[in-house]
Formats: C-alpha cells, structure tokens, sequence
C-alpha cells in the first residue's frame, strides 16, 4: 500500500481519502472533513469571508473558495508557505505569536475593507519541529504523547484567541 507523510512527518498507510482528495485535485485528505461538516451544517454558502488558521497545504482553503458566497475573502495563515490557491490569499505567520499574526491579518483585512470573518477555521497540529529544535510532537513515549497533548491543546486555544479578534457577531469558529 502506497505511503504518506501525516501531519507529524510520520509515514502512514494512504486510505481512501487520500486517493480521493488526489484524484479530486484537493491538497489534502482534510478536505472532505469540511466538506462533510458545510453539507451537514451548511457553514460556507453565505460567508463573505472566511479565515483558516494552520492552512497549510491548503485543503480547507480550497474548499472555502469553493463552497462560499460569490467572490469571497479567504485567507490561509500557517507558518509553513502555502502554495497559491486561486481566489485565496495566505500569509506566512505564527499563530502562537496572536499579537503580530493579528497585526497581519488585520492590515489584509483593512486593505480589502472587511471587517471581520463569519467563518474562522482551524484544523491545525503540533508538527515536528527541524533542525535541533524540540520536538513538538511525534515520539512514543508517555512524555512525549504529553507534550504533544499540551501542544495541540495551546494551539487550539491559540485559535480561540485569534477567533476573537476576527469572528463576526453570531459567526462560525470550527476547530
């Protein structure tokens, strides 16, 4: 069975959804959670805009552009780059760091007249950090499955914190 790297850098097995987001264009096998999620609760048709916090590849993005109201404002922010998507735009940032990744959305939003998000997304995870630095996540041990419950539970309530500063009155944060 072929192979692939998940979110932490570890090779699993491909499933079915990873051939289907490959045949159907999308970046990942992410895509089909939201996609699951907008035909249940039917989140993306009337958003104007819509911010995806730990874009990358970008799945979740495409499917935004895709689902949303008619000429919609997406936007992608993770720490990896992510690739162009048209009808998107992404920025490169540090959601952990709320103070300067709000900044940045912020000048985004003020230069294209939005005033806030009614869907804010997040389906990020701790990745494996490179080059000596710890690791944030991927070992096997009971300190090392620990640290990477701590890790996704900060970033989650980083989300939150973001989702504050943008989500719209009576907005949609998923996580």
């Amino acid at each position: 069975m072929p192979m692939d790297a998940g979110n932490n850098g570890k090779q699993r097995p491909q499933d079915k959804f990873d051939l289907l987001a490959k045949e159907q264009g999308y970046r990942s096998r992410a895509a089909f959670k939201l996609l699951q999620l907008d035909t249940l609760f039917r989140l993306l048709p009337t958003a104007r805009a819509v911010l995806d916090l730990c874009a990358a590849p970008g799945g979740w993005v495409q499917v935004a552009v895709s689902r949303a109201a008619p000429g919609p404002f997406v936007v992608g922010v993770d720490l990896a780059p992510i690739r162009p998507i048209r009808g998107a735009l992404s920025l490169k940032e540090d959601i952990t760091a709320s103070a300067r990744c709000g900044a940045a959305v912020r000048r985004l939003m003020d230069s294209r007249g939005v005033s806030s998000f009614e869907v804010v997304l997040h389906d990020g995870v701790g990745r494996k950090k490179k080059r000596g630095n710890p690791s944030v996540c991927g070992g096997t041990s009971a300190s090392a499955a620990q640290e990477a419950t701590t890790t996704q539970s900060a970033l989650v309530m980083d989300a939150v914190r973001l989702a504050t500063m943008f989500l719209a009155p009576n907005g949609t944060f998923i996580t």
